[in-house]
C-alpha cells in the first residue's frame, strides 16, 4: 500500500489569490448592501409619494378656493356687499380651505414619516470598517519579514515530517 502523505507541507495561498478573494467578497458585500438599501427605501418612497398626492390635493382645493374667493370678492364690489350672493361665494371657498388644510396636514404627517435606509448605513458603515481592517492586516502581512516563499518554508516542512 502507498502513502498519500509525501511528508510535503499543503502551500498557503499567495497574496494574489487573497486579494481576489477579498475582492470577489467586497463585491457580494456591495451587492447585498444595495439590496438593503432598496428594501427600505421602497416603503418609505411610497410613504412620500402618497404624502406628495395629498399635498397636490391640497393646492388643488387651495387654487379653487382661491378663484371661489376672487369672484366672491368680484361679486361682493359689484353688488356693494350684497351678502346672499358673495357670502355663498364665501363660504363655499372656506369649506374648500378647511378641506386643504385637513389634506396638507395628514400629507405632512405622511411626508415626516419617511426615513432613510438606517440599517443599510449601518451595515454599510461596519462593510466598510471590515474591509479596512482586513486591508490593514494585508498590508502588514505584506510587510512583514516573513512571507510566502521565504527561506523558513523548508525548515517548517522539515519540522512538519518529523512530527
Amino acid at each position: 500500500m502507498t502513502s498519500t502523505n509525501t511528508g510535503q507541507v499543503p502551500q498557503a495561498p499567495g497574496v494574489g489569490d487573497i486579494l481576489k478573494d477579498i475582492q470577489a467578497e467586497v463585491s457580494n458585500l456591495i451587492k447585498d448592501e444595495v439590496e438593503l438599501a432598496k428594501s427600505e427605501l421602497v416603503p418609505s418612497a411610497k410613504s412620500g409619494g402618497i404624502g406628495a398626492g395629498l399635498f397636490g390635493g391640497a393646492l388643488y382645493f387651495v387654487l379653487n378656493a382661491l378663484i371661489l374667493l376672487f369672484i366672491a370678492g368680484s361679486l361682493a364690489i359689484w353688488k356693494w356687499l350684497d351678502l346672499p350672493i358673495a357670502l355663498g361665494f364665501v363660504i363655499m371657498a372656506g369649506v374648500l380651505i378647511v378641506v386643504a388644510v385637513i389634506l396638507g396636514l395628514i400629507g405632512l404627517v405622511a411626508v415626516k414619516r419617511v426615513k432613510g435606509p438606517e440599517r443599510a448605513i449601518a451595515q454599510g458603515q461596519r462593510t466598510a470598517d471590515s474591509v479596512k481592517a482586513a486591508i490593514a492586516r494585508g498590508n502588514a502581512a505584506a510587510t512583514a519579514k516573513k512571507i510566502e516563499g521565504s527561506a523558513d518554508q523548508p525548515q517548517i516542512a522539515a519540522r512538519a515530517s518529523r512530527n
